[in-house]
């Protein structure tokens, strides 16, 4: 950050626009002239059972958290087979988000993708996006799991971080989540969501400390693992297990660096006081690769990211996802110079 021309915290501040990506770029048609992608702090949830009427209150409980702590500035809602109304709505004409979620029938989809750009097509910093299999794919046990997914713009994290904590750790109380990951991302335009994806896999090489792929993808793998490990970590008591429980978590990540929040049914593990992008042309950091190692028994053996190209675009499939997922780990040899390199790094704020 120190090496730039500029001070990107008041680049955001008096440009946010500035960070945006046009749509297209690195596509065969080349740039185009809407938002094609956002940088973003995101987080997702992943749990089970939307179909039921005690999970729905708790993704609306979530909704409303994220009205009220957040404060985005959604304008558009997005739905994939709605049982009314249109696909695709301004945010003031759509009925209230718990209206609509309680009148999906059990064995229906549950799809909403609020979004925050001027145009329909554009991307934007706020989104909120839930993903809830059938009753039956779920009473099936090999469909996935559901999805929540929520993004706030940068400047957000950088000036409250203990909002989005908040937010994130309050979600995966009321959903009781398996797993999840909260940290730098980039929100795509949900229309044109193809178009978009090449810019996302020639970014996610670059900075290790991004996600890549979308809710629905990571979705479907979610049963199998855990996808990634972030600023901020969830995962739940099952998984703990496998790792040897929550007190080799706490003896492995040291508490200086490392914040543990108890949801419930797991925790949420916070590395370093705001979130890294981890710049690939540097070590990455410590605080990323040791709750890395240390999770990696329950990682996902396979994870879907994009979607394949016809144009031979730049896309993050087959070698290159199981590359991404591994994109953190180390020999294990290594892992004390990495021990040591956490010394060097900055702790989180004992107030925190």
């Amino acid at each position: 950050m120190s090496d730039l021309p500029f001070d990107p915290v008041e680049l955001m501040r008096t440009n946010p626009e500035a960070l945006n990506i046009p749509g297209g770029m690195l596509t065969a048609s080349g740039p185009q002239d809407y938002v094609g992608c956002v940088p973003v702090i995101a987080g997702t949830l992943f749990f089970e059972n939307a179909h039921l009427p005690a999970v729905r209150d708790a993704i609306n409980e979530c909704f409303e958290a994220y009205q009220a702590i957040a404060k985005p500035e959604l304008t558009w809602l997005l739905r994939e087979d709605p049982p009314e109304g249109p696909r695709k709505m301004a945010f003031e004409k759509a009925k209230p988000f718990k209206t609509m979620l309680a009148s999906i029938d059990p064995n229906a989809l549950v799809s909403f993708y609020y979004t925050s750009g001027k145009q329909v097509h554009d991307a934007g910093p706020w989104e909120f996006q839930v993903h809830g299999i059938q009753a039956w794919r779920a009473n099936m046990g090999d469909w996935g799991l559901c999805g929540l997914r929520f993004s706030v713009p940068l400047l957000f994290v950088e000036e409250t971080p203990d909002s989005f904590v908040e937010l994130f750790v309050g979600c995966a109380r009321r959903l009781h989540a398996a797993h999840g990951y909260a940290g730098h991302s980039l929100n795509l335009s949900a229309l044109r969501y193809d178009d978009n994806q090449a810019f996302e896999a020639y970014l996610a090489p670059k900075l290790k400390g991004f996600d890549a792929g979308n809710l629905i993808a990571g979705a479907a793998n979610a049963h199998l693992g855990i996808k990634t490990v972030s600023w901020l970590t969830a995962i739940n008591r099952g998984y703990l297990e496998k790792v040897g429980g929550e007190s080799t978590v706490r003896s492995e990540l040291p508490p200086d660096w490392f914040r543990l929040f108890d949801y419930g049914a797991g925790v949420v593990i916070q590395a370093g006081a705001r979130p890294d992008a981890a710049p690939a042309d540097t070590a990455p950091p410590a605080r990323l690769v040791l709750p890395d190692m240390l999770l990696q028994p329950v990682r996902t053996p396979k994870v879907q990211i994009h979607y394949a190209s016809a144009d031979s675009e730049p896309r993050l499939i087959g070698w290159s996802a199981d590359e991404w997922l591994k994109r953190l780990d180390v020999p294990p040899e290594q892992l004390m110079a990495y021990k040591a390199q956490l010394l060097k790094e900055p702790k989180i704020p004992s107030s925190r």
